[in-house]
């Protein structure tokens, strides 16, 4: 439980940091890429979690290493992470700033689900079609299924709308099995 409330102390502080000094974009972005390289990539997980390493040492490399797609502040909080659990800490801190970051900038995570492949412009007509429904900027994103058949399955955030051919069809037998 302590260490989820330091993620929520770090994310909090790092959220007020970044938006004092304007630069809650760059911060939100490199936040993102480096959890996903602690994601995917084996030996920065070991670097990130070593502690071997010095905080001043692991920040100067991570600034060196990151570049251009990185963040002095995002290294500052990954200097400060070590252990086995500095993986998690980090997902955790990344997690809850992103959560902060989509309600400052009023953005609503949309996770549509279509039984193929849509174009560009179609999606940008749906993501146009959410915002103003929703009355709200919304991230899309689209992953094909082909056992829905036809028709959307849409999360957004918690709420779960199936329109979808195989979810009627579902329906439809449910009824036909009850006669």
């Amino acid at each position: 439980m302590a260490l989820k409330q330091n993620a929520k102390h770090l994310a909090k502080a790092l959220y007020s940091v970044s938006e004092q000094n304007k630069v809650l974009d760059s911060v939100h972005s490199a936040l993102n890429t480096v959890n996903d390289l602690v994601k995917i990539n084996s030996q920065f997980r070991a670097f990130v979690q070593s502690k071997r390493i010095k905080s001043e040492e692991k920040v100067s490399i991570l600034n060196n290493v990151m570049g251009e797609v990185g963040h002095p502040l995002v290294s500052e909080i990954l200097s400060f992470l070590k252990g086995n659990q500095a993986a998690n800490n980090f997902r955790d801190v990344t997690s809850l700033f992103n959560r902060r970051y989509n309600h400052g900038k009023n953005i609503v995570s949309v996770k549509g689900t279509v039984a193929s492949s849509i174009t560009e412009d179609e999606k940008s007509s749906l993501k146009s079609s959410l915002d103003s429904i929703l009355g709200k900027n919304t991230d899309l994103v689209i992953n094909v299924d082909e056992a829905l058949i036809g028709g959307i399955r849409l999360r957004i955030e918690n709420t779960y709308l199936d329109a979808s051919v195989q979810s009627q069809l579902q329906t439809l037998r449910g009824e036909l099995l009850q006669l």
